[in-house]
């Protein structure tokens, strides 16, 4: 047992220089580093824009009424954009009461405070889309149904469903891009680019198409963008060999 427990710990000894020989060999291998960028304006694949129809009413079922006949008015104005039921969520009854205070002064200077009861109500409706068109379609025309004494509002977004994909090809161009611009350091200097010796992936940004790339995140109008602008950062290592 004796005789196995220091065949172990030989192994262990020799197993352990061994290691540290190697990764002495990797630390010290001579390579260069360079930065690899890959760049894209893809469009959108889907878009999203969510539609809200404001009422209030002292009487609940006149403001039943009049949100019914407001709803059935969108409902149509989406129809004419060609949007189908399927593309349509409703997800509407939200019904609040609250209290305003009027105030009267009479000839003799008699302030009157009375409280009025109000019912205030929003209807939302989503309508999610791959054919972008249709919600160009229905911001175009949205504000007219003002006219028509509807109290409506929206906002809307343009996505990527597609992200993994497009992220999977540009790492591809971005470690390929990165090999272009080593070889371009050390060719000059009769040595050649080997193996890679270490890759690592950095920022990935997303602006809308326009946008510079030193502005936040937060404040970027991507998701009110069609077009998109993606740029994918790699950091690689590769080691440097003699030119023959």
């Amino acid at each position: 047992m004796k005789g196995f427990c220091l065949l172990g710990s030989a192994f262990i000894i020799a197993f352990g220089l061994l290691g540290f020989g190697y990764f002495s060999k990797l630390q010290t291998m001579d390579t260069i580093e360079v930065k690899g960028l890959s760049e894209k304006v893809v469009r959108a694949d889907v878009g999203h824009i969510c539609i809200t129809i404001s009422n209030h009413c002292e009487n609940l079922e006149k403001l039943y009424t009049k949100r019914a006949a407001d709803k059935i008015k969108v409902v149509d104005f989406l129809k004419s954009c060609n949007v189908t039921d399927e593309e349509i969520l409703d997800s509407s009854m939200d019904t609040k009461e609250y209290e305003e205070e009027s105030t009267t002064i009479s000839p003799t200077s008699v302030t009157k405070v009375e409280k009025i009861k109000f019912y205030k109500s929003e209807d939302k409706l989503s309508i999610n889309t791959k054919d972008l068109g249709k919600i160009e379609k229905i911001k175009d025309g949205i504000m007219k149904l003002s006219s028509e004494e509807i109290f409506i509002g929206y906002n809307y977004s343009y996505d990527l469903t597609n992200f993994l994909d497009i992220k999977i090809q540009m790492l591809k161009e971005a470690s390929e891009n990165a090999r272009k611009n080593a070889e371009a350091f050390i060719e000059p200097q009769g040595q050649k680019c080997g193996e890679v010796v270490y890759l690592r992936q950095g920022e990935i940004t997303i602006r809308a198409e326009n946008e510079s790339e030193t502005i936040d995140s937060w404040s970027s109008k991507e998701k009110t963008n069609i077009n998109k602008k993606l740029r994918l950062v790699v950091r690689a290592g590769f080691a440097k060999e003699k030119a023959k």
